[in-house]
C-alpha cells in the first residue's frame, strides 16, 4: 500500500463499521496515515450510539453484516435526524443493492474488492460536496415560493420551518432550484450531483427524489414542488 503524507484528512473524523476485522483494520490504518481520526465498530448494533452522536464527518459502512445490516443501521441513523454523509461497501454490487442503499439514505457505494485509494477519493468527494467552500453573499440563498435553500447554512426552510435533508437530497434540491422550471434528465442530475461513475444507471436518482418529496410535499404522490417530467426526468415548480 502506498505511503502518503498525513494531510488529506486532517481534522476529519470517520466511522468505519465492518464485521471483517482484517478489512476494518486495514482501512482504519490507511485513513489514519493520511490524517483522519478513525473510530471502528464491528457491528451495526455497536455503531448506533457513535453514529448518532454527530461527531463524525463521514460513515463507511459494510452493507451486509450479521445481526444489523449496514442498511438497517443507516435507516435508524437517518430516522434520528443524522445527515452525516455515508458510503456503503458491498460485496454484491448489484443494482438491487445499490437502490436499497440509496433508499436507506446512502450517498455513495463501492463494490468489494476495491483499492483503498479509490475509497479515499470517494470520501474526499463526499466531504467536498457537503463541507465545501462557502458561496458568495449574493449566492447564499435561493428562494422559490415558500422554499428557502440556504447554501451557507446548508439548510432548507419550507414556510419558515426547517426541513432536514441528507447531503445528497440538499444537492439535488439546490440543483433543481438553480433553474426553476428547467427539466433535468436523470443522467444530467447524476452527472451534476455525483462526481463518480454510476454505470449509467439512471434510476439511481429516483429513491432520493422520493425521499425529498416525502420531506417537502404535503402529499408526495401529488407533488407541488418537485415535479416529474415524463420521458425526461424532474424539475422544480416555478410557482409551487
Amino acid at each position: 500500500m502506498e505511503q502518503r503524507e498525513p494531510k488529506t484528512g486532517k481534522g476529519r473524523r470517520l466511522l468505519i463499521v465492518d464485521d471483517d476485522e482484517d478489512l476494518r483494520m486495514l482501512l482504519a490504518g490507511y485513513f489514519r496515515r493520511i490524517g483522519y481520526e478513525v473510530e471502528e465498530k464491528e457491528s451495526g448494533m455497536a455503531a448506533i450510539e457513535p453514529a448518532t452522536s454527530g461527531n463524525f464527518d463521514c460513515f463507511i459502512l459494510d452493507m451486509s453484516m450479521p445481526g444489523m445490516t449496514g442498511i438497517d443501521l443507516l435507516r435508524r441513523v437517518r430516522d434520528r435526524g443524522v445527515e452525516t454523509p455515508a458510503l456503503f461497501l458491498t460485496a454484491h454490487d448489484t443494482i438491487e443493492d445499490k437502490v436499497a442503499g440509496f433508499q436507506a439514505g446512502a450517498d455513495d457505494y463501492l463494490g468489494k474488492p476495491f483499492n483503498p485509494r479509490e475509497l479515499e477519493v470517494r470520501v474526499e468527494a463526499l466531504l467536498r460536496r457537503t463541507q465545501g467552500a462557502q458561496p458568495r453573499a449574493d449566492e447564499e440563498r435561493i428562494m422559490v415560493g415558500d422554499l428557502v435553500i440556504d447554501k451557507r447554512r446548508h439548510e432548507v426552510l419550507k414556510g419558515g420551518e426547517r426541513v432536514d435533508l441528507t447531503p445528497l437530497e440538499f444537492q439535488i434540491l439546490e440543483l433543481l432550484a438553480s433553474e426553476p422550471g428547467r427539466a433535468w434528465s436523470r443522467n444530467s442530475l447524476l452527472d451534476q450531483v455525483w462526481s463518480t461513475e454510476y454505470e449509467g444507471y439512471q434510476r439511481n436518482i429516483d429513491p432520493h427524489i422520493n425521499r425529498l418529496r416525502k420531506k417537502l410535499e404535503a402529499d408526495p404522490k401529488n407533488p407541488h414542488y418537485v415535479l416529474t417530467v415524463r420521458g425526461v426526468g424532474y424539475k422544480l415548480n416555478e410557482k409551487p
